[in-house]
């Protein structure tokens, strides 16, 4: 196996924790199966299964933070559940470009999108920060999105700090517009 299939497959241990309890109980079947040598496979079975589970749960909590920093308002919003659903998002997703924390964050609000999340509103708070975040990394000069709830009402009761995560907003359409020309970026929520 070459240096970087080792490495892909190294990555993939540490991030997908099903993988990873199979090959700590199971490392022939696994390391026959992404192509490892014996040799590979009893260097790596060597490797303290505490030490494995300890760097692979370090890489996790990094990510975890990284992600936190891009995404506040639904962090807030989400509070425990946050973690628990980026555990389960983080089991089948790795970041592939340079910009990891970013495209992590990105596609963590794809994920919250297509789950059952509470409060319902959340789902249009992700929505929100993910179409900030992809115009402001300067991926298109244009973007509007719209959303099922009242997303201005959202944002202005989200900066009050004496703010409840869990207050119920009526549902109302809302569409946010964010326009860049030359230097000139123009954000508008009607």
């Amino acid at each position: 196996m070459s240096l970087l299939e080792t490495q892909n497959f190294l990555a993939r241990l540490y991030t997908d924790e099903t993988l990873r309890r199979t090959f700590l109980t199971e490392p022939e079947k696994i390391g026959e199966e992404y192509n490892l040598t014996k040799k590979e496979i009893v260097e790596l079975a060597a490797i303290l299964p505490d030490e494995l589970n300890f760097f692979a749960d370090s890489l996790f909590w990094k990510r975890l933070r990284e992600v936190e920093k891009f995404l506040p308002l639904t962090r807030k919003v989400l509070d425990k559940d946050f973690e628990k659903c980026f555990r389960g998002f983080s089991q089948n997703f790795n970041p592939k470009s340079v910009k990891k924390h970013l495209e992590d964050a990105i596609e963590f609000c794809s994920f919250l999108q297509t789950k059952e999340i509470e409060p319902l509103w959340a789902k249009d708070l992700a929505k929100f920060e993910q179409a900030r975040l992809v115009f402001n990394s300067n991926a298109r000069n244009f973007i509007i999105e719209r959303f099922n709830y009242d997303i201005k009402r959202i944002l202005k009761e989200l900066s009050r700090k004496d703010t409840k995560t869990q207050s119920v907003f009526p549902k109302r359409r809302t569409f946010a517009f964010w326009l860049k020309i030359g230097k000139i970026t123009k954000h508008f929520i009607r």
